[in-house]
């Protein structure tokens, strides 16, 4: 465990040039560089130096079930959150004016297989940083409850160092987290197996205010949360740890590991449970029922070059 803390949230300074052709918006500050592709309503790239990051985070809703979820049958009660990712279809792209604080630009979707709209706003900050707004809503719907509202995204396996702000230096989850302790942790990635004889969700730290995730030239990618997130960095993804709809009786030997690393960026993750592992529920404080959730991070490049 570090001793202190040595990173801030920018505070937005730099020149930040815009150029607008077509479908592309291309963007500068320093040394940071990007391009965002309004006719797919997504970044093409995000660099700084050699360092170049392909897709953003994007949404995800579901988790590798637990064994007090088959208890309570999550698995086919939620099943419509394990896809419902997949099948968005692009409903608008807003680009604003350019302001003080930035470019923002607003992606909405239709989440098609549930018929709930998703919206992404964008900020493209001064400094090169891009602030990140995820948000739902369920209103009028019937759905059940959420597995996870959070984000994910995909990073090569030289990003392995892990440091963060937020509650470790075990895995913790919202009803399983007095026991962690707030503080500044670092882990690799790579390090992070799995802990169970059958294979599960796991690997989550709340309460993160900042995670960094570092790669061979010194530089790192750092997510710092306008509220309190969960995350975790993992060599390995949760359709891969998901069963279906049945246990299956897997064990970790049944498991390939990446090279690349899933990154979760969460507002929240259902409770783990555990009165019984046959049936309870998570405590109802723990459980994702409100029809509106949203939440804002900013994801830059940084160097510790000296």
């Amino acid at each position: 465990m570090l001793q202190e803390a040595d990173f801030a949230l920018s505070q937005n300074s730099g020149e930040l040039s815009i150029d607008e052709e077509d479908e592309k918006i291309q963007f500068q500050s320093g040394d940071i560089s990007g391009e965002f592709n309004k006719k797919r309503g997504s970044f093409s790239y995000y660099k700084k130096g050699d360092t170049r990051i392909g897709r953003l985070p994007e949404p995800y809703f579901w988790r590798a079930p637990t064994d007090n979820d088959f208890g309570n049958h999550m698995p086919s009660n939620l099943g419509v959150w394990r896809t419902a990712h997949v099948n968005k279809s692009l409903e608008e792209v807003v680009v604003g004016e350019q302001s003080k604080e930035g470019l923002p630009i607003t992606v909405k979707y239709m989440l098609k297989d549930i018929g709930v709209p998703y919206t992404l706003a964008y900020l493209i900050r001064n400094d090169g940083s891009i602030q990140v707004t995820s948000s739902i809503d369920m209103s009028g719907k019937t759905l059940p409850e959420l597995p996870r509202f959070g984000m994910r995204m995909t990073l090569p396996g030289q990003f392995d160092q892990v440091s963060y702000y937020g509650r470790g230096p075990e895995e913790n989850y919202s009803d399983r987290k007095t026991a962690s302790f707030l503080g500044i942790w670092e882990h690799k990635a790579s390090e992070q197996k799995m802990p169970y004889i059958r294979p599960q969700e796991y690997g989550n730290h709340t309460d993160t205010r900042w995670v960094k995730l570092f790669n061979e030239s010194e530089e790192s990618l750092v997510i710092t949360g306008l509220q309190p997130f969960d995350f975790s960095a993992l060599n390995i993804r949760a359709e891969d740890m998901d069963p279906g709809l049945t246990k299956k009786q897997q064990h970790p030997t049944d498991l390939s590991y990446s090279n690349d690393i899933t990154l979760h960026i969460d507002l929240l993750q259902r409770g783990l449970g555990g009165d019984t592992s046959w049936g309870a529920y998570p405590h109802r404080p723990y459980r994702l029922h409100d029809e509106k959730y949203s939440y804002s991070f900013v994801i830059t490049i940084e160097s510790d070059k000296k």
